[in-house]
């Protein structure tokens, strides 16, 4: 029997670049009437601009902005998918799951893979920036690092 596709976590970074990707994402919900994760990785700060931060801002401070930072991601995410879904409308109306949104804190190709190993997804959708072979060597790509441990299929949609 063919696997079927039944929940899709996509992995979106929230540039402007990322039409593409979302509307492969919508199809391939409606085509397997599938549930739709549409989830945001917020990156913690490396330990030189964590300390810089606590040596001049508060800890109240920073949790604040930390909140309202999570709060703009959570909207932009809305926003986002609403005006996806309203573009749409006609082409999406029978979806049989409304598409939910998550942002979450930690290391991206970790958080990506635990979230779709919490929702029992059959594919992660993410996308995928050109860099130069070096600044791929160096610091790598979430992608790559989702790609070559992911238990699951990841469908890596490329952006220009």
């Amino acid at each position: 029997m063919l696997p079927k596709i039944k929940t899709i976590v996509y992995a979106c970074d929230l540039e402007n670049q990322t039409q593409s990707a979302m509307e492969l994402v919508l199809s391939l919900a409606k085509t397997n009437q599938a549930k739709i994760i549409l989830m945001h990785v917020m990156e913690p700060l490396n330990t030189q601009a964590s300390n810089m931060i606590n040596n001049y801002i508060s800890a109240e401070v920073v949790a604040s902005m930390r909140k309202d930072a999570q709060e703009d991601i959570h909207t932009r995410m809305k926003t986002m998918l609403s005006d996806y879904m309203t573009k749409y409308e006609d082409e999406l109306s029978a979806l049989e799951f409304p598409p939910e949104t998550l942002s979450v804190s930690g290391v991206p190709s970790d958080c990506i893979q635990d979230t779709a190993k919490e929702h029992n997804a059959d594919l992660i959708v993410m996308n995928s920036r050109t860099h130069s072979r070096l600044g791929q060597m160096i610091l790598g790509s979430t992608a790559n690092k989702v790609i070559h441990s992911s238990a699951i299929p990841v469908l890596v949609v490329p952006i220009k």
